[in-house]
């Protein structure tokens, strides 16, 4: 595929939770039956999203506690803060299989002040490798593939899609994915095909009618008066 790894955060809420508990959000993923293993990817994803931890974003007016590391001042918090991520860390350590684990720092919109991130980030790289329970580095996703390989680790194999995707209980993403296009496009296509005709027969309707149909992750809801002239 000219890749050697693959990480994404958006699967179906009820998956992530069975992979949670199955320790399987790691996964050798042949998403095709004709192409078989030589198809095949290393896939990661991420146990909550694409975000931190709870407790550790630095953006402007977040609330997680910043570390302060001046013995002068009334708020030193070092021993809590490092508690802190190493509970976190090991949090996800139990859902994850080999004893490395990748956390996303930053999330939307939370990067318009990279100085805070940073210097907070170097702050704890530097208290949490010093207390010594975990190791903490800034990382890449190559690095982070490199040592899941060499870990040895026997993954479990994942075939087909991970369509469809819901985030909750009867909310489907369902043109999120790029998989299945000609079932998509038909189904954009018909769609078009329904709504218009609504509108030729809605004169003939007594109720009004609202619709809200999701395509591409676009929502059209366009609501009718009680009465269009032909």
């Amino acid at each position: 595929l000219g890749f050697d790894s693959l990480y994404f955060a958006r699967i179906d809420y009820q998956d992530r939770a069975k992979r949670l508990k199955e320790k399987n959000l790691e996964v050798v993923w042949r998403g095709s039956k004709s192409l078989g293993s030589s198809s095949q990817i290393f896939t990661g994803i991420f146990p909550r999203h694409y975000d931190p931890p709870d407790g550790f974003t630095f953006e402007i007016n977040d609330v997680s506690p910043p570390i302060q590391d001046d013995v002068l001042l009334f708020d030193y918090n070092v021993e809590e803060r490092v508690n802190d991520f190493v509970a976190a860390a090991l949090a996800q350590a139990n859902v994850t299989r080999t004893n490395h684990i990748m956390w996303l720092m930053g999330t939307d919109f939370r990067y318009q002040y990279a100085n805070s991130w940073f210097r907070q980030m170097d702050k704890f790289i530097h208290y949490v490798n010093k207390d010594g329970r975990v190791n903490a580095l800034y990382s890449t996703p190559s690095i982070y593939t490199d040592a899941k390989n060499a870990a040895n680790e026997e993954w479990p194999l994942k075939t087909e899609d991970f369509f469809p995707y819901a985030d909750h209980p009867n909310a489907y993403w369902t043109g999120y994915f790029t998989s299945r296009p000609a079932l998509k496009g038909y189904v954009r296509m018909m769609s078009g095909y329904y709504l218009s005709g609504l509108v030729v027969i809605y004169p003939y309707i007594d109720a009004p009618v609202k619709i809200s149909h999701r395509i591409e992750n676009t929502t059209l809801s366009p609501s009718y008066p009680e009465s269009l002239s032909p």
